[in-house]
């Protein structure tokens, strides 16, 4: 079950185009698209006709032609041409859902169709801000979007995970703060005096580094990690500590309940015209995150052969379970569940 009343990211921009395409979201069939103009459509995708995925049809104008038997669909969804016939039955069509582009991806609501508001769309801001410089990609992963967020809010496994990319094996003793309201969950992991990871090492900086991650979760599926570095000790030839920011941001959206859609970005406030810089970090970040990929997979299949094997929680897991906790909450009072 999914929360529905909220935006959640369908695609990147530069996914979309006039060419249709479909991809599954909250256990939905989804075909989007851009009209004349590059207005993005997001309609229901299966023909109410035979069913047929309205993304397999082709654009005609402004219009979707399903490439089965030929109904043709307007961008609200409604069905104004069938061949063979003059006329079309009143009332007949797919659903269509509200879209807007902003911060480089197009973000759709698929609850209520009275109740979507655009100032509600996470702030992305980063990805498109001229202080900063962003890399991002999708990631397909074959596990529960929750798991996912466990991963992102609970950061000890870097240092058994990724210890050859952003991770170092000295960060397990890294002091805790949290914090929760009914919007987000937040995490504060303060770990000073540990050996540089390897991703910064590349930068330059000191062997040993202090490092702060400000981890914050809201709903349903946006996780915003805020990395300070510092370097923990002097360096020859250096007058001031070298300082680095970085962003990850990132967007979950569910395509089953075993299966998940993972846009993530990496923003920095350095180097931002650096090509080559830019490269390293799309480089670095995709293999660590395809890292996580092959631990929750993994996860994901032991949990289905046994979905009631026990398992335990530490003071680590207090973001994740709390987490859970604020989605069940939502999830209850927008269904109505006792």
């Amino acid at each position: 079950m999914f929360l529905k009343n909220c935006w959640y990211i369908a695609a990147e921009s530069r996914e979309i185009g006039r060419q249709p395409f479909g991809r599954v979201l909250l256990g939905e069939p989804v075909m989007l698209y851009r009209r004349e103009d590059g207005t993005p459509v997001a309609l229901e995708d299966r023909c109410c006709h035979r069913r047929a995925p309205l993304h397999k049809g082709k654009v005609l104008g402004d219009l979707i032609q399903c490439g089965y038997h030929g109904f043709t669909f307007d961008a609200s969804g409604a069905c104004v041409r069938i061949p063979g016939q003059d006329r079309v039955p009143a009332g007949i069509g797919v659903r269509s859902y509200p879209v807007i582009e902003r911060h480089r991806y197009l973000w759709i609501w698929m609850g209520e169709k009275e109740k979507p508001d655009p100032a509600l769309i996470p702030d992305f801001h980063y990805t498109d801000d001229p202080n900063w410089a962003a890399v991002g990609a999708c990631l397909h992963v074959d596990a529960n979007y929750l798991l996912l967020v466990e991963n992102l809010i609970d950061l000890s496994h870097v240092a058994f995970v990724h210890t050859s990319t952003i991770g170092s094996n000295e960060d397990t003793k890294a002091e805790l703060k949290f914090e929760r309201s009914d919007g987000f969950v937040r995490v504060v992991r303060e770990a000073p005096g540990i050996s540089c990871p390897p991703s910064m090492r590349a930068l330059g900086f000191a062997p040993v580094v202090d490092q702060k991650k400000i981890i914050t979760f809201a709903p349903a599926s946006n996780i915003w990690i805020d990395i300070p570095t510092r370097d923990a000790a002097p360096v020859a030839g250096r007058n001031e500590p070298m300082q680095r920011r970085v962003m990850i941001l990132n967007a979950i959206t569910p395509e089953t309940e075993r299966s998940c859609h993972y846009f993530w970005v990496n923003a920095r406030d350095f180097d931002q015209d650096n090509a080559e810089r830019s490269a390293y970090f799309l480089k670095t970040v995709t293999f660590a995150f395809n890292e996580d990929k092959e631990v929750l997979e993994a996860q994901q299949r032991n949990i289905e052969l046994d979905y009631d094997a026990p398992q335990v929680n530490v003071h680590a897991d207090w973001g994740g379970v709390q987490a859970r906790r604020l989605m069940d909450q939502m999830i209850r009072a927008e269904t109505g569940a006792d």
